[in-house]
């Protein structure tokens, strides 16, 4: 009698029942979420633009945009080559390598008979390993077999024969020692690359194997369990259960028909179907009430019940592990091999099982007496006919099927050798393994899929493409449509790009993988409406379609269908490029979460697109930190190739927070370090200096531009350069350009373009004589927010009164008209509040009253003179530069003064120039 502790004991089944239980997590976990590795689909990002009005200029007849690029983030599927599976398969490998030491430790426990059959099933599972890749001694040789069968099945021999009372720890510990001499030699002797891996992979036959050899000998174990069931539920009852059985039986012999005829491709079954790999629960749970049973009746077995029932308890959780592998390493061809073998075994042995049943216990099984426990005591001879008539049907099943197992089997080994040489690197031998694999057996889909990529990297594009129009043409699949499609984007043939996704999407209707590409295609052969009736019609909750369409949408200006925001990065940047272009107020909360989300994000191109949109929305708050922010990514090593968005980024962050002195000079900085972007730069400095009044700078920069290569000409560039004193070239650009004009500005178009220059009291008299309602408030808009420094009290309250109800935060400008002192904090406030500006007085040289304000603050004259000479540089208001004499003579750079005295004189009479310097600012 064998020895074992109680210890060893309950330690073995803790360990088993930890495998089946971690086997059985591994593979729903697979069944749920699929494999990581293959199919191998990735959404890769590329970024579009559209032009957004940051602000908008309004004067009359005189409106314009000002407009900066938002991005917006599309997202295309890919197919990428299958993953590797390294670690994946150590495990594997690892599990196989314990299961079966412990397999072999628990049959040197067999009686005789069926010690020899197990011995011989052993040595030609070694044999299928094809272990004569490891190439020791000469290639193919038979040296690693030989090895193989010393080390695992000699010391089984030892304790079969000579050893019989041994304890079990002992025999594990053995074969475990002796097995890893032998793994380990060959791991040490063979000369090809990595031969763990090659052992790992090759693992597989032998689980494979183990597999089989559980479901064969359950083949009817979901129906005798549930006989089982079924008789002890009838103990002194009486019930009729031989028609349960029988219904209960036909009822699964009909389903596993079905799930047979599925697996031969019939469609339109009268029955839903599903992957036979389910069956294993049922299988293994029914089947260790009948095989429990069968042990507690049958004398003459194997070996001792609790060892077979660690037999049965191996095999019900490697099957699982078996599970997890299949679907991890992509072999299609073995799971469709152990599929079959299911339901052959399932169907054969079942319906034998019942007849069994019927031609022995039919009499005695409504009894109520307890027949399960005589339903395996007529064991001798008709059990065995049971598994004889079994093995006949599942022959005749075979050869119904077409004999598949064969080149299933075939593909299979073939997967396994290819999934080695691949993750070697040795493209070239995987590449023929792989095409062998799939000419074998053709439900394959990642042999196929990862030929073509193989031979894309061999650089043999004509015969991949040969194999994916085969593969279109026999066995579409939908990775290998996207890869044959986005070769021939990247060929530069999008309609045959077109024709093979709609043609993948007749295969596949709602592919979400086909309609995102087929609707990109779509945009790129100009056909929008067909590429936003497909986005339109998806399932709102895919992210990246939904994202897709959001950008789609924006790009097309359509306007935009409700859809789900989502919480993705890419749909939060597309969002707001989206609400950026329709002048739509974005949540502050959105907004907020935007930017801690870029704050996480590592991908260069999303944080460059992120940033920009967010920073396209008037914000006067924390515009220093967003800036040092900026500037700590520009100096990152992986954004280097985005410096120049970053730093025009920089710009418009500093536009929207109302900095016009910053931008303009940044923005000139762009123009002359890009010079093939100079154009568009100019052209956008133009457009801030005309919405201050500044047309003869704003003209400048438009004629420079055009030099640039700027070309985007609207009827209101040659409107600025008529204000900015360049008729004539306005008429020879529009000629140019556009149909010419004779139309010139109207009369309050030209008092604006004088507007900056003008002293203010001129400015109110000019005021008080226009006839316009129109174009009196936005005259007096313009005075209260650039030249009420220079104007009274009353004449203050006198524009305060016309705006009454035609401006917004009225009860702010009511209360500054109150006290215009702007040395006042609370009248400032009120004043700042009115105009929607930030704090930062001195951020637009153009707003004269503010820029004052700001340097009265300022205690040292140096730093008021830099205050004012800065903004001299843009703004020619006459009380501003008479501001800028008195400080520089204030700090004895009279020099300085009198040209500065000098320059006002172009625009001022020297009348009008003495009577400034005799008023006490």
């Amino acid at each position: 009698m064998l020895k074992n502790t109680p210890t060893l004991h309950t330690l073995g089944k803790f360990s088993a029942l930890l495998f089946l239980v971690t086997g059985v997590f591994f593979a729903a976990y697979t069944f749920l979420y699929g494999s990581s590795y293959y199919p191998n689909i990735v959404p890769a990002a590329f970024l579009d633009s559209i032009a957004i009005n940051l602000d908008w200029a309004n004067f009359g007849t005189l409106s314009f945009p000002i407009q900066v690029d938002n991005f917006l983030v599309f997202q295309e599927f890919h197919s990428t080559p299958p993953g590797f599976t390294l670690n994946e398969s150590y495990l594997f490998g690892g599990i196989v390598f314990l299961v079966a030491v412990s397999v072999l430790a628990l049959a040197s426990t067999f009686k005789k008979i069926p010690f020899l059959i197990f011995g011989a099933a052993w040595i030609i599972l070694l044999t299928l390993t094809n272990s004569n890749g490891l190439n020791i001694g000469s290639p193919s040789s038979n040296t690693p077999l030989i090895i193989l069968i010393i080390g695992t099945f000699l010391p089984v021999i030892y304790f079969h024969v000579w050893k019989p009372e041994a304890a079990f720890s002992i025999r594990w510990i053995a074969v475990f020692l002796a097995s890893g001499v032998a793994v380990f030699s060959l791991i040490t002797l063979s000369p090809i690359a990595n031969p763990p891996l090659y052992l790992a992979e090759q693992s597989l036959v032998i689980g494979i194997g183990m597999v089989i050899s559980w479901i064969f000998w359950q083949g009817h174990g979901v129906i005798s369990g549930i006989y089982i069931l079924l008789a002890r539920a009838n103990q002194n009852v009486s019930m009729k259960i031989s028609w349960q059985i029988v219904g209960i039986s036909g009822l699964y012999l009909m389903t596993l028909v079905f799930l047979l005829l599925d697996l031969k491709g019939e469609v339109n079954l009268p029955f839903p179907t599903f992957s036979p790999l389910f069956l294993i629960l049922p299988i293994g749970l029914l089947g260790w009430l009948s095989t429990a049973e069968k042990l507690r009746q049958v004398e003459e077995i194997a070996s001792q019940p609790k060892f077979l029932k660690a037999f049965f308890l191996l095999g019900f959780g490697i099957s699982f592990w078996m599970i997890w592998k299949l679907e991890i390493s992509g072999n299609e061809a073995a799971g469709e091999f152990l599929k079959h073998l299911i339901i052959y075994s399932q169907f054969g042995f079942s319906l034998f099982f019942v007849v069994y049943l019927v031609s022995n216990f039919l009499s005695v099984m409504d009894s109520g007496k307890a027949v399960d426990k005589i339903l395996f005591k007529p064991y001798s001879l008709p059990y065995y006919h049971l598994r004889i008539g079994g093995m006949i049907s599942i022959l005749v099943v075979t050869i119904y099927m077409d004999a598949v197992l064969a080149p299933q089997a075939n593909s299979m080994t073939t997967n396994i050798l290819g999934d080695y040489y691949y993750q070697t690197n040795q493209k070239l031998e995987a590449s023929i393994l792989y095409e062998n694999a799939w000419a074998a057996y053709r439900k394959n889909q990642k042999a196929k899929n990862a030929t073509a990529h193989l031979l894309f990297d061999l650089n043999q594009p004509t015969l991949a493409k040969e194999h994916l129009d085969q593969s279109f043409a026999e066995v579409p699949q939908v990775d290998n449509i996207m890869l044959q499609s986005s070769r021939m984007i990247r060929e530069n043939r999008p309609f045959e790009a077109e024709y093979y996704l709609k043609n993948g999407l007749m295969r596949f209707p709602e592919n979400p993988y086909l309609i995102n590409n087929l609707a990109l295609v779509y945009v790129k052969i100009q056909k929008p409406e067909e590429a936003l009736a497909l986005l339109s019609g998806i399932n709102p909750n895919d992210p990246v379609l939904t994202s897709n369409l959001i950008a789609l949408q924006s790009k097309l200006k359509k306007k935009q269908v409700e859809t789900r925001t989502g919480e993705g990065l890419i749909t939060k940047i597309n969002h707001l490029a989206s609400n950026n272009l329709a002048g739509e107020p974005t949540d502050l909360n959105e907004l907020q979460k935007l930017r801690e989300a870029l704050e996480k994000e590592t991908s260069p191109m999303l944080l460059n697109a992120g940033i920009r949109n967010l920073f396209s929305n008037k914000n006067f708050s924390n515009t220093t930190s967003d800036l040092i922010w900026l500037d700590s990514l520009s100096k990152k090593e992986e954004l280097l190739d985005y410096l120049m968005q970053l730093q025009e980024t920089a710009t418009i962050r500093s536009l929207a927070a109302g900095r016009v002195t910053e931008a303009v000079k940044n923005l000139n900085g762009l123009a002359f370090r890009n010079p093939g972007e100079a154009g568009f730069y100019l052209n956008l400095t133009a457009g801030i200096l005309a919405q201050n009044l500044d047309f003869e700078k704003a003209s400048k920069d438009i004629l420079f531009a055009e030099e640039k290569g700027f070309q985007a000409f609207r009827p209101y560039h040659f409107v600025i350069l008529r204000l900015g004193g360049f008729a004539e070239k306005a008429l020879e650009l529009e000629g140019k350009y556009l149909a010419p004009s004779t139309n010139s500005p109207d009369e309050f178009l030209v008092l604006l373009s004088k507007f900056n220059e003008s002293i203010p009291d001129k400015l109110f008299d000019q005021w008080i004589s226009l006839s316009s309602e129109d174009w009196k408030s936005t005259l007096a808009f313009l005075l209260l927010e650039r030249k009420a420094h220079g104007l009274t009290k009353f004449q203050l309250n006198a524009l305060g009164d016309f705006l009454k109800g035609k401006v917004e935060n009225e009860a702010q400008l009511t209360a500054f008209l109150q006290n215009p002192d702007w040395s006042n904090q609370e009248s400032l406030l009120s004043y700042l509040q009115f105009l929607q500006v930030g704090e930062e007085l001195s951020a637009n040289p153009y707003k004269t009253p503010l820029v004052l304000s700001a340097a009265d603050r300022l205690a040292d004259p140096l730093d008021q003179y830099e205050l004012l000479n800065t903004a001299s540089e843009f703004s020619k208001d006459p009380m501003l530069w008479i501001r800028k004499v008195q400080a520089a003579k204030r700090i004895g750079l009279d020099n300085y003064a009198t040209a500065a005295l000098q320059e006002m004189s172009n625009w001022l009479t020297w009348d009008e120039i003495e009577l400034l310097q005799g008023t006490n600012y």
